[in-house]
């Protein structure tokens, strides 16, 4: 399940109050989506524009199936602005993947 409109809402608002509250960034959470996959092979550097290296993943999702119909298995290799997407076989070109963030304080 993609994270709603709803969700990035409440996201959002929990971060000004951690902010309001002198808390600072120690309570960031950001969600970032990828462009779409070119697909090739089974596993694909989705880029994520913002995504930083030190970010501490709390959730990979799916957004939209590529080509080929596969599920995404999982992630790894995770680098500034791009993670890797782990499928079955070569997902087609088209996947779109979410990541759920707790930004590293600056």
């Amino acid at each position: 399940m993609a994270i709603s409109t709803n969700g990035v809402f409440e996201l959002n608002r929990m971060n000004a109050t951690a902010r309001r509250l002198g808390l600072g960034d120690l309570l960031n959470i950001q969600v970032y989506t990828s462009t779409a996959g070119a697909g090739g092979a089974a596993t694909e550097a989705m880029t994520l524009t913002g995504l930083a290296a030190a970010d501490t993943i709390l959730a990979v999702h799916q957004k939209t199936k590529a080509a080929n119909n596969l599920p995404l298995l999982g992630w790894s290799t995770q680098a500034a602005n791009a993670l890797t997407g782990i499928w079955s076989a070569d997902p087609g070109a088209g996947a779109v993947v979410v990541v759920v963030v707790l930004k590293a304080a600056s």
